[in-house]
């Protein structure tokens, strides 16, 4: 059965919706590539974090917007995404905006050093679930 771009969207919503931490992979500067682990928080398929300023993800992001994702529970047997993107920096007036969309997702979500909002723009989701037969991977691009 040929499943519609919407069910695709359906599924990418729940995972979003029932996985609280992000894997991000960016290259572009003295650490390149780089990978990150943070918890996230999204508004229909745009995901936000909050990034520690002063870190290597950041400083890459400085001179390459584009990332990997990866969204999973680290277990191949559950669903997972995995997807690329162009980041935007957000202005430091909307910090509070993207802390309040990841505390309310996860109450007991702080940080402890500067961060800056960061949007993720997904281009390409890839979508698995074995489950439901997706393997390979159904995609939706946006």
């Amino acid at each position: 059965m040929a499943e519609t771009q919407t069910e695709v969207k359906d599924k990418i919503l729940e995972i979003l919706k029932n996985n609280d931490a992000i894997m991000i992979a960016s290259t572009g500067g003295e650490y390149s590539p780089w990978i990150l682990g943070a918890y996230f928080a999204s508004k229909d398929i745009d995901i936000y974090v909050l990034l520690e300023t002063h870190g290597k993800t950041f400083a890459n992001l400085k001179n390459n917007k584009s990332v990997a994702i990866s969204i999973s529970k680290n277990d191949a047997m559950q669903d997972f995404l995995q997807a690329h993107g162009d980041v935007e920096i957000l202005p430091d007036s909307e910090e509070p905006e993207v802390r309040k969309l990841i505390v309310d997702k996860l109450p007991w979500f702080q940080t402890y050093t500067p961060v800056s909002p960061v949007r993720i723009r997904v281009k390409k989701y890839f979508v698995t679930s074995l489950q439901n037969g997706w393997f390979p991977a159904k995609v939706l691009e946006n």
